[in-house]
């Protein structure tokens, strides 16, 4: 668990002033305007993440994908998702994860009060996922979100 913590917060420190907080960009997502979820998680998801990566990923990529994906994920007004960047650490390739396109598709969230940006860390261990939410704050820096 620290290990993943302290691998997000160097990736995190390396991008801390852009939008942008990881090197792998998309396009696509409206960023006019957006907070970043900082000492407590500001808006729940409506949908079961885990399950929807692990249904929308083809079969042997269930079966073979091992290490760490974060995800900074903007949520709009409606609960919908746009990938704004990732960084992926995984043994398999971005453009073999679709993950876009499953993001913006398919994962909703509960419609927060303004535009936030939450960061999800997934570690995949093989038959286990654990997922984290990263938080940004002056006083603790980068860390965990308790739910």
């Amino acid at each position: 668990m620290k290990r993943i913590l302290i691998i997000v917060a160097v990736l995190f420190l390396s991008q801390a002033y852009s939008q942008n907080i990881f090197d792998e960009k998309f396009d696509g997502c409206n960023t006019d305007y957006f907070k970043t979820e900082s000492d407590t998680t500001t808006v729940e998801l409506v949908s079961d993440f885990v399950k929807i990566l692990s249904s929308n990923f083809d079969d042997e990529t269930v079966k073979k994908i091992r290490g760490l994906l974060s995800l900074q994920i903007i949520v709009d007004a409606d609960g919908k998702s746009c990938l704004l960047s990732l960084e992926n650490e995984t043994n398999i390739s971005t453009a073999n994860l679709a993950i876009k396109s499953i993001i913006d598709s398919k994962l909703l969230w509960e419609k927060p009060k303004e535009k936030i940006s939450v960061i999800l860390a997934t570690k995949f261990y093989g038959n286990a996922v654990e997922v984290k939410r990263i938080g940004l704050s002056k006083e603790k820096g980068f860390h965990e979100l308790a739910n």
